[in-house]
C-alpha cells in the first residue's frame, strides 16, 4: 500500500466515527508512525508503506475512531515551549493551563510572550517556595522551574502514577533538583508544614452531576480524580482559600484556575477570606484565572 491510499482509507475511518477535522488527525498519526513531518506524508503519496507500518497506523486510527484522546495516543502532548509525557493517569494540558502558568510566571517576575494581562506580582526576594495543587502531568511545576531557577517547587497529587508521569516531565527538562513530589490527599490528608509564597492549582472543579454530559474522549479517557469536584465543582477553592493563611506568608498569593462558569463564585470564595483578587479572561473572553493576594505589611509589586 502507498500513502495516499493509506491515509484516505483513515480519513474514511475517522470521518464515519465523527472524528472532527479527519483529514487533519489523519495526517498527524501518520506523521507520528511514519516519524516525519506532516508536509512529508502529503509530498510523497506514492511512497510505499511496509505491512508492519500499514498495521500500526491502522491500530492508532482505530483508537482515534473510538474518541481516544489524540495526546494519549502519541504519549505527548504541546506545553508552551515544552512538550511533555502524558498517559490516561493524568489530564492531558488545555491552552487554557497555559494561562495559569503564564499568570504564575508573572508573578515570579517573569513576563511571557504574549502574556498581556495585569496582576499584581510577588515582592522581589532571592528565592521562593510554590505550591502546586494537583500536579498531574507536572506541567505548571516543571514549565515554573524551567523558567525560574530562583524557585523551590512542591508539587502534589493523590494519584502515584500521576506523580511517576511528572517526575518523568521533571527529568526531560533537568529541573527535578527543584521540585519535590508528594503523594497526597490535599483535601483529606495533607500535612505539610511549610509557606509558601505562591499557590498555583487547576483542581478538579466539574460538578459530579455533570460528568456524564462531557464528550466521550473526556469522561471515557481522562482521570476521573482530576475531573470530578464534590456537587457544585467548588470543593478545591473553598479549601485553597481556607488554608491560605496557614500555607501562604504574609504577603502570598493563590493562583488557579477554574471552570467557564465558575470565575465570580471562585472570587467571591477568595475574597471572603479578605485576599484581594483578580479575574483574567481566557482567549474565549470566559474567566478563567483567579488571583488572590494577601496583603502583607509590604505590600505587592503591581509592574
Amino acid at each position: 500500500m502507498v500513502l495516499g491510499d493509506l491515509l484516505k482509507e483513515a480519513i474514511r475511518h475517522l470521518k464515519d466515527n465523527k472524528v472532527e477535522d479527519p483529514s487533519y488527525e489523519a495526517g498527524l498519526l501518520l506523521s507520528h508512525v511514519l516519524g516525519r513531518d506532516p508536509g512529508y506524508v502529503y509530498a510523497h503519496p506514492e511512497e510505499e508503506v511496509s505491512n508492519e507500518t500499514a498495521g500500526q497506523y491502522r491500530s492508532l486510527v482505530e483508537r482515534r475512531g473510538r474518541h481516544e484522546p489524540f495526546a494519549y495516543i502519541t504519549g505527548e502532548c504541546g506545553f508552551l515551549d515544552m512538550t511533555l509525557f502524558v498517559n490516561r493517569h493524568v489530564l492531558i494540558p488545555r491552552e487554557e493551563t497555559e494561562l495559569l502558568a503564564q499568570s504564575a510566571l508573572w508573578a515570579l517576575g517573569k513576563t511571557p510572550r504574549y502574556f498581556n494581562r495585569r496582576i499584581p506580582r510577588l515582592p522581589e526576594k532571592g528565592a521562593y517556595r510554590v505550591l502546586d495543587v494537583g500536579t498531574g502531568s507536572g506541567c505548571i511545576a516543571v514549565s515554573l522551574a524551567r523558567h525560574c531557577d530562583y524557585i523551590h517547587v512542591d508539587a502534589v497529587d493523590i494519584s502515584v502514577e500521576a506523580i511517576a508521569v511528572a517526575r518523568k516531565n521533571a527529568e526531560k527538562y533537568g529541573v527535578e533538583s527543584r521540585i519535590d513530589f508528594i503523594v497526597s490527599d490535599f483535601l483529606n490528608d495533607f500535612a505539610i508544614k511549610e509557606k509558601y509564597d505562591l499557590i498555583v492549582s487547576n483542581p478538579p472543579y466539574i460538578p459530579e452531576k455533570d460528568i456524564k454530559t462531557l464528550p466521550v474522549s473526556v469522561k471515557g479517557y481522562e482521570p476521573l480524580t482530576a475531573l470530578a469536584a464534590g456537587s457544585d465543582g467548588l470543593i478545591f477553592y473553598r479549601a485553597l482559600a481556607e488554608r491560605a493563611r496557614s500555607l501562604l506568608f504574609g504577603q502570598g498569593m493563590n493562583i488557579v484556575e477554574c471552570g467557564f462558569n465558575q470565575g465570580r463564585e471562585v472570587k467571591g470564595i477568595f475574597s471572603e477570606t479578605g485576599m484581594e483578587t483578580f479575574i483574567l479572561k481566557d482567549l474565549a473572553g470566559i474567566d478563567r484565572i483567579v488571583a488572590a493576594v494577601s496583603i502583607g505589611d509590604g505590600g505587592f509589586c503591581s509592574k
